[in-house]
């Protein structure tokens, strides 16, 4: 069942923004754009900002997504959209905790993914257990470092000498049929397709009539934010070395240096990655757990383990290695990704559409 909580239009911006940078800066997004991947990047967040008036078309506000479902598509047929709806929440906490795993043994060499796992759930479970105004309050008290955090590292890449203009020219070189089917395959589902799972928080809003205003803000400033980041990531290394690079993010910070006196920065890096990785998951996570509460009846702690030992064990032995993990990503955002996040809200609407329409 829902809890009986409330958050602040300021709670839900900050999630919104720390969700939307989470993993997606780390990893060399929409590289087969090349250098034109920040424009890959700004496509989809225009792509992305309609889906935000297709989830806030709400015929029953102060529900939740399983629960409307169930209200449109009758109970059988919307009980069975709201079981993959939690499967689908699961999957996209597991793959962002494998991205953890496959990035802190750069700095913890030795470390097996199985104990990195274990250390950053426990955590989330517990965050799961407070409930959601506890996870928006916490969200908002770390808003502000992790912007203080990302603006230092920008201002310490600037003093370093190591940008170059040059790396992002010729900008159309991939040419625009490149950049719009990387932006259809990847940049859009990740990751302004992933916000669907705010349907499952939206309704704990206490202004319910600003929650499109909100949520455009977030994603914008989220957006232009992740656009920036990787922008300046081609700027640093070039399109190729991120293309290859496991970490370009990392890489990038790796260079700071300012006059032999300020270097080695990686430590604040890791923060910033674990804390952001930190709340994807755990929304991810509350997603799944709250939908399951209302389609079983029960209460979301009974689900808070069980969920979170599903999310634990698909993280580790749905993918082999950092390899197939991301080639199964590709494969996910091309062909599952839009079924969630756009095919089944869009009908949703309609149906609600028509009905409104012919009574």
């Amino acid at each position: 069942m829902m809890e009986n909580s409330k958050i602040s239009s300021y709670q839900l911006f900050t999630m919104i923004v720390i969700f939307v940078l989470g993993t997606t800066v780390i990893f060399p997004l929409a590289s087969d754009a090349k250098q034109a991947a920040w424009i890959s990047i700004l496509l989809g967040l225009f792509f992305g900002l309609p889906l935000l008036f297709i989830y806030g078309y709400r015929q029953y506000p102060g529900l939740l997504l399983t629960e409307y479902c169930k209200k449109i598509l009758g109970k059988y047929i919307g009980t069975i959209i709201g079981i993959f709806y939690i499967l689908f929440f699961l999957y996209g906490a597991s793959r962002d905790l494998r991205d953890l795993m496959e990035l802190t043994p750069l700095f913890l060499e030795g470390t097996p993914n199985s104990a990195i796992g274990i250390a950053f759930m426990l955590p989330i479970l517990y965050g799961l257990y407070l409930g959601i105004e506890v996870i928006c309050r916490t969200v908002e008290i770390f808003f502000v470092p992790l912007v203080f955090i990302l603006v230092f590292m920008v201002f310490l890449l600037l003093f370093s000498d190591v940008v170059k203009v040059e790396n992002l020219l010729p900008v159309l070189e991939p040419g625009w049929e490149k950049i719009f089917r990387t932006t259809i395959n990847e940049a859009w589902m990740a990751p302004f397709g992933e916000i669907i799972c705010f349907t499952m928080i939206f309704a704990y809003l206490k202004k319910q009539k600003s929650q499109i205003k909100v949520g455009i803000a977030g994603v914008i400033s989220g957006g232009l934010a992740l656009v920036f980041i990787h922008l300046l990531t081609i700027s640093v290394l070039g399109e190729f070395k991120r293309h290859q690079s496991i970490a370009p993010l990392l890489e990038m910070v790796e260079k700071i240096s300012i006059s032999e006196f300020i270097n080695r920065v990686d430590p604040l890096f890791l923060i910033w990655l674990v804390v952001t990785d930190f709340f994807k998951v755990l929304i991810f996570m509350y997603a799944a757990v709250i939908g399951g509460a209302t389609i079983f009846k029960r209460s979301k702690n009974i689900l808070i383990i069980p969920f979170g030992l599903i999310t634990f064990f698909t993280s580790i032995f749905f993918t082999e290695n950092y390899t197939s993990h991301i080639a199964q990503g590709a494969i996910a955002l091309k062909h599952f990704y839009p079924i969630f996040s756009v095919y089944i809200p869009l009908l949703l609407c309609i149906i609600c559409f028509v009905r409104q329409k012919f009574g």
